[in-house]
């Protein structure tokens, strides 16, 4: 079970969310933004399926929008930083068009080096704002290697439809048999094809992906009960309790950190 023992949202700038945080452990999830965690103490082994291994202090790595992945601290809490910036946002900062899809981070972890301690002291020593933020996750996204990810088409395969499908209804609560249906293939086929390549059944899938929409509206301000309304969540408990899955926290700490940033 996810286990969190403290975290602190603030909104740097619109496309970027920071999260400051101690945790042991996290269960399989996702978000729906470009995932940058500097670890700055501890150490965890973490796993997706595009990388694992195992990171330490000083550490910094990266997750795809989507990505699945979970992590266990080895020994006491590790303390980090998890940056969540959009695409919009990426893109900007590295200068790159999104002609031919979305740039997919490649570099699984940056060791502790130069360019790490760099960033570490830009971003949470030294307190970046505005364009210095910008400059700093620059520097560290060009030392990545970055790939454009294919457009789907035809031939894709059954679980990348079925992902897609999903996050382009993601204020949905799909069913598991109106997703089989809408792609043509019964329903206990899919639930067993999807959960061995993604890691999470589809209707886990399908709830964090409205989760992952839900951290983007309540940073545009929307209140709680709107977005559990709006996203199909049974009731505002509803929310909070997939919330806590992903985040270890209820979405009120970050609802009440975007009205806080918003009074100032």
């Amino acid at each position: 079970m996810t286990q969190v023992g403290s975290l602190s949202f603030t909104l740097q700038q619109p496309h970027l969310l920071r999260a400051t945080a101690s945790a042991s452990h996290f269960d399989p999830h996702l978000h729906g933004t470009y995932s940058l965690v500097a670890l700055r103490r501890g150490e965890a082994e973490i796993h997706s399926d595009r990388w694992s291994g195992t990171v330490r202090a000083g550490d910094v790595f990266f997750f795809n929008p989507y990505e699945v992945h979970s992590a266990r601290c080895l020994t006491e809490n590790a303390d980090y930083v998890t940056l969540y910036l959009s695409q919009q946002l990426l893109t900007h900062c590295l200068a790159v068009e999104c002609r031919h899809g979305a740039p997919m981070i490649q570099t699984p972890v940056l060791r502790r080096s130069s360019a790490t301690s760099e960033f570490f002291d830009a971003f949470f020593v030294r307190c970046a704002e505005g364009a210095s933020i910008e400059a700093s996750l620059r520097e560290i996204l060009r030392a990545c290697d970055l790939s454009a990810a294919p457009p789907p088409d035809a031939s894709t395969t059954l679980v990348a439809r079925a992902c897609l499908l999903i996050q382009n209804n993601c204020t949905r609560a799909i069913r598991t048999e109106d997703l089989a249906r809408q792609l043509g293939v019964h329903k206990s086929h899919l639930i067993r094809s999807f959960s061995s390549a993604v890691g999470l059944a589809p209707q886990t899938y399908i709830r964090q992906v409205r989760v992952a929409k839900a951290r983007e509206l309540i940073c545009s301000g929307m209140g709680l009960s709107e977005v559990a309304l709006m996203l199909e969540f049974s009731d505002q408990a509803h929310l909070t309790r997939e919330f806590k899955k992903v985040f270890g926290v209820p979405p009120g700490v970050l609802s009440r950190t975007i009205r806080g940033s918003s009074t100032h």
